[in-house]
């Protein structure tokens, strides 16, 4: 009996020891790879009003279209983009570069080490889209925002929306590019104001509470400023609805 739980005790050690060595018998490798590209191209980078005066209202303009690699012919696999148009402060340091603008821990924005936060241009840029198709299944798909408005506020983003082909797959019809028209709406100095500023203020936004958007004397000579953010919100794949319900 003894000799007997002796090899019954050696076959199964043996049969543990086994199980590594059937396991490194054979070995397969699955190669995952990826290229990550952008997919909205942006121009220009840089809008400049120069010296403005209160009261003055002038437009300038900017271009969104897919990247090179969301055009070529052979990607079809992804048909539509939306996208936002933001605006967050902007910050600059003592070289006169512009730094990207941060969040700290309870959302508020704050800029790098060594930079500050310029006076705040945001509040006085509309965003106007081109409505171009006007007609179709993506006419008039972009939003428009006036000037004079609360630059914090979701309901203050512009939306737009990119198709490179329609529900049935086609470029007719589509939408590849957006031009957007930005206007200065440039304010006054509080106790400085025309005596039209109101009537000017509600001519663009009959919204708009004027009073709330004179600026502080003490800003005077400065240079202010704000940045556009455009943020991709969803991506269609050519196979889902391209219109955004």
């Amino acid at each position: 009996m003894f000799k007997k739980l002796l090899i019954g005790g050696s076959a199964v050690a043996l049969a543990v020891a086994s199980v590594p060595l059937f396991a490194a018998f054979e070995a397969h490798v699955i190669n995952v790879t990826a290229k990550i590209e952008n997919a909205l191209f942006v121009h220009q980078e840089l809008l400049e009003y120069g010296t403005v005066f209160p009261q003055e209202h002038l437009d300038s303009q900017f271009f969104i279209s897919f990247s090179q690699s969301f055009s070529a012919s052979t990607q079809r696999r992804v048909g539509s983009v939306d996208y936002l148009v933001k605006q967050k402060p902007m910050c600059v340091d003592k070289d006169g570069n512009h730094p990207p603008v941060g969040e700290d821990a309870q959302g508020k924005f704050v800029c790098p080490p060594g930079s500050t936060m310029m006076p705040s241009l945001c509040p006085y840029l509309s965003k106007h889209p081109d409505n171009n198709p006007s007609t179709g299944p993506f006419a008039n798909d972009d939003t428009s925002i006036p000037p004079f408005h609360d630059h914090n506020d979701p309901a203050s983003y512009a939306k737009g929306k990119l198709a490179k082909f329609n529900a049935s797959g086609s470029t007719i019809d589509n939408d590849p590019a957006d031009t957007w028209t930005v206007d200065l709406a440039v304010p006054c100095f509080k106790g400085m104001c025309a005596q039209d500023w109101d009537a000017f203020v509600h001519s663009l936004n009959p919204a708009a509470d004027p009073a709330k958007y004179m600026l502080d004397p003490s800003l005077e000579h400065q240079l202010f400023g704000c940045d556009l953010w455009v943020e991709v919100t969803k991506i269609y794949s050519e196979s889902e609805p391209q219109i955004t319900p």
